[in-house]
C-alpha cells in the first residue's frame, strides 16, 4: 500500500499545530462485505511522532480507529522544525512522513 500521509504543521507564538491524515482502510475484522464474508482485519496499530529526531510522542491505535484516521496534537516548536511521523499496521506495513513546521 502506497502512503500519502499528510502532515499540515503551523506555528504560532512557540505553539505548534500539527494535523495528520492516514489514508488507511482501517478494517476491524469484524464487517462483513455483500456477500456476508468476513472482510479481513487491516488497521494501524501503532505509530510515533519525533521532532528534529526526538521522540515527542508514541501512539497505539487497533481495529477500532475509523477509516483514514485524523490525528491533531499541539507541542511547543518553531518554524523549521522537522516533524517526522510513522505508523505500522496490522500486517506489518510501515508508513512515513516529514514535513517541515511552517
Amino acid at each position: 500500500m502506497s502512503s500519502s500521509i499528510r502532515i499540515l504543521a503551523r506555528e504560532e507564538n512557540g505553539v505548534v499545530l500539527a494535523k495528520v491524515i492516514i489514508p488507511h482502510p482501517n478494517e476491524s475484522g469484524t464487517r462483513k462485505d455483500e456477500k456476508g464474508s468476513l472482510v479481513p482485519a487491516h488497521f494501524v496499530r501503532e505509530g510515533t511522532v519525533t521532532v528534529n529526531g526526538n521522540s515527542l510522542l508514541d501512539i497505539e491505535l487497533g481495529p477500532s480507529v475509523s477509516k483514514d484516521p485524523f490525528l491533531q496534537f499541539r507541542f511547543s516548536g518553531k518554524k523549521g522544525d522537522l516533524l517526522k511521523v510513522s505508523f505500522l499496521d496490522n500486517r506489518e506495513e510501515r508508513f512515513v512522513a516529514e514535513a517541515l513546521v511552517q
